[in-house]
């Protein structure tokens, strides 16, 4: 659970958080000039990628350390202020390179004023509640020709952000920054439950990679860490209607972690059963109903999304490179299919210890991902917590590799656009799959 450091390992980790304090400072001071990704100009986007890229790799190189940092007061403090401090100059600042927060400030006005988010495309037609406000908001607001994509866990977040503060994306940032600090007490009680060392939520608290994708961009995705967590937490201590209502939440952020129903109710004793598909069915009917039904509507944002979205994934830009653009409607089931089956292959596992259940979920949480034709840099919240949890290198990597996305931006044309999609995507997956290589070649050499 920790104890004392010997001094080279203090000095990496003196050395990797200057590291990646100096990055920090480095990227907010770009961060004016790049608010719009499409006159940013490529030299500063690159430079805000490689300081990215930096700091990621200063924070994965003292992993080993941050595992093992003694549980001492002053320790925690230290760690618990450097991970706020990374995250409380991005709250005044504009997003970077992206403009999800600019729609989810529009479904929580929508919400807020009684309005269905789901109802039509903003596109229709500016509603008169929203006013000038709502439209100052239209005349940025991406997508406008969809649907909103968000079920209603995220619109009840959106909701909130808007009545603490209308229509200033610092309402969202104060909604996922709440989310995180949730996680942080949830992740450390799934640690003592599965008598895992408990300093390995510092890895993902110090994470360079979130303050960018979640404080930042204010992704909703930030929801996700401590509904899954505590539906793990539930799960061990055999509480099925919290399971059911945690994991159906979770589903009204995304809709993925349906995939772990089967998991986590193989794990669950049998008197437990019960009530925990009952509550797990109302809520995701609560949560995804509004969604589903206008899923079908030639506007609907899920829809667009299932079928177009095909960003950071290299090999899928490989497939549709070889087979064409249009093979991308038989490969998308195809990938929903194995997503699927390999859900239900780690069900089918009988229960052991409480390490097999985590490595459960963040086996279908990173296949989930790398099985997404989307592979943006916040979706990778989705196994992160889980991968520092179990000390998986090769699945916190992608969080050092992952801001390699910004360059999407400045390769940009006819001639540039393949080299990123075919060629610096591929790097966050190459990587992964070699550090889980090595490690496969190193457990048969070993004696």
């Amino acid at each position: 659970m920790g104890g004392e450091l010997a001094p080279r390992r203090v000095a990496l980790l003196a050395i990797s958080a200057a590291i990646i304090a100096l990055t920090q400072l480095g990227m907010l001071a770009l961060a004016p000039a790049l608010t719009d990704e499409t006159t940013a100009p490529p030299l500063l986007i690159s430079s805000y990628a490689a300081l990215a890229l930096l700091g990621g790799a200063a924070w994965f190189a003292a992993l080993g350390p941050l595992e093992r940092l003694p549980m001492r007061p002053l320790v925690l403090f230290g760690v618990f202020a450097f991970g706020l401090a990374m995250r409380l100059p991005w709250l005044t600042t504009s997003p970077v390179m992206d403009t999800d927060a600019l729609r989810y400030l529009w479904d929580g006005a929508l919400a807020a004023h009684g309005i269905s988010p789901w109802a039509a495309p903003p596109a229709a037609g500016l509603p008169p509640e929203l006013g000038a406000a709502g439209a100052a908001l239209l005349e940025r607001l991406p997508f406008t020709e969809l649907r909103s994509i968000y079920p209603a866990t995220a619109q009840a977040a959106f909701l909130l952000a808007h009545w603490i503060m209308p229509w200033d994306v610092t309402g969202l940032r104060l909604v996922v920054l709440g989310a995180e600090l949730v996680t942080l007490p949830l992740m450390a009680a799934v640690m003592r439950q599965a008598g895992l060392p408990i300093m390995r939520v510092a890895i993902w608290w110090c994470c360079p990679l979130l303050p960018l994708v979640l404080t930042n961009a204010a992704h909703v995705d930030a929801l996700l860490p401590p509904l899954l967590l505590g539906a793990v937490l539930c799960t061990l201590r055999g509480k099925g209607i919290a399971v059911g209502v945690l994991l159906g939440l979770a589903a009204g952020v995304k809709l993925w972690p349906v995939l772990l129903a089967p998991l986590l109710g193989r794990w669950l004793p049998r008197n437990a059963w019960l009530g925990a598909l009952v509550a797990f069915g109302v809520t995701t009917l609560l949560v995804l109903a509004p969604l589903l039904a206008t899923i079908a509507a030639a506007d609907a944002g899920l829809n667009a999304y299932a079928r177009f979205w095909s960003v950071n994934n290299a090999p899928m830009a490989w497939a549709e490179a070889i087979l064409g653009e249009n093979s991308g409607a038989i490969l998308r089931p195809l990938l929903g299919l194995a997503g699927g089956a390999i859900a239900l292959a780690m069900a089918w596992r009988a229960p052991t210890d409480a390490g097999a259940l985590l490595r459960g979920v963040l086996v279908i949480a990173a296949v989930t991902f790398y099985l997404s034709p989307a592979q943006f840099p916040w979706y990778a919240v989705w196994f992160l917590p889980f991968a520092a949890a179990l000390f998986c290198r090769a699945l916190l990597l992608p969080a050092a590799l992952l801001p390699l996305y910004y360059l999407f931006f400045a390769f940009t044309g006819p001639v540039l656009r393949p080299v990123f999609a075919q060629g610096i995507a591929a790097i966050h997956l190459a990587g992964v799959v070699l550090m889980l290589g090595f490690n496969l070649i190193r457990r048969r050499t070993s004696p």
